[in-house]
């Protein structure tokens, strides 16, 4: 027999039934749901990264220890020190090299040069006998010295070096250089070489030093130039001239122009001092102009 207790008690279980399974399939809902949405976040972080993806940009040098950070810097910042190899040497300096005009030669070994305007170069080097010398009288050899350093610069040009074991400048304020000449090279060795000048050593050891002096031993060894006339430089051209023989007392004989000792045959025909036995003491008027220089002694 049911009472209505009974009949309360079995609507409640049915109802309690009904919401039971209206609320199983949302759950199964919910947990399919969650596991598609893990296994495509897991997906996407497995996949490659395609050309679109931003670059990967590696920080752990933010975290380097600051110390080598500042090592690195100081290093990069300090510059190589110049060795003397990178440094140019003056003497072979573009202005050196250029070519200046030859503006007059004074004597061997001492040249005007369109340098900066104009300067008076006295070669390193080299020393030729004195012409121009205001204390000193002139020398054997030194006109013609000056009359070969005049060939060979007369109208040329030529290149300027400086030698920094020298300075630039001598005691009388001109400047000490070597000169170049096209075709001819190194004026003072050509100098030395030929027997016009001597090799010359002021104070210290220049850069040319041992080509000068090798081409000064040639140059001895042959007698060339002053070597060979006036037995080395620094020699007085009085002492250096021939002594001219002694007058003779006697009248010239028939067939001797007066005016001339030793004997000089008459004049016209005229002869020169390759048809004469010089020296010659010249006493007259010269008809056969022998004594060029006026000096009283032909053919020395």
């Amino acid at each position: 027999m049911w009472s209505r207790k009974d009949s309360s008690d079995q609507l409640t279980r049915l109802s309690q039934a009904e919401n039971d399974q209206a609320v199983r399939p949302v759950g199964r809902s919910y947990l399919a749901v969650g596991a598609v949405l893990v296994l495509t976040l897991a997906g996407c972080g497995l996949s490659e990264p395609t050309s679109d993806d931003p670059p990967v940009v590696d920080t752990r040098e933010q975290h380097d220890d600051p110390g080598k950070d500042r090592q690195k810097k100081k290093a990069k910042g300090k510059a190589r020190q110049p060795t003397k190899a990178d440094k140019p040497d003056k003497a072979d300096s573009a202005e050196t090299l250029r070519s200046y005009p030859v503006l007059g030669v004074i004597d061997g070994d001492t040249v005007e040069v369109g340098y900066r305007g104009g300067v008076s170069v006295r070669i390193i080097g080299i020393d030729t006998p004195e012409t121009v010398h205001p204390s000193v009288a002139d020398e054997c050899w030194g006109q013609v010295a000056s009359n070969a350093a005049t060939r060979l610069l007369s109208g040329r040009r030529v290149s300027l070096r400086f030698d920094a074991s020298q300075g630039r400048l001598d005691a009388y304020g001109r400047t000490l250089g070597y000169l170049g000449i096209r075709g001819v090279g190194d004026f003072g060795l050509a100098m030395v070489k030929r027997g016009h000048a001597a090799e010359y050593t002021y104070d210290v050891a220049y850069r040319n030093q041992g080509k000068y002096q090798a081409a000064e031993q040639a140059a001895r060894a042959t007698g060339r130039g002053l070597w060979g006339k006036c037995g080395g430089p620094d020699k007085s051209l009085a002492a250096s001239q021939p002594k001219p023989k002694p007058r003779s007392n006697a009248a010239p004989g028939p067939n001797c122009e007066p005016g001339y000792d030793p004997c000089v045959p008459l004049y016209p025909p005229d002869v020169d001092c390759a048809d004469v036995d010089g020296p010659i003491s010249v006493t007259g008027s010269d008809p056969h102009a022998l004594d060029a220089d006026g000096d009283g002694l032909a053919c020395e």
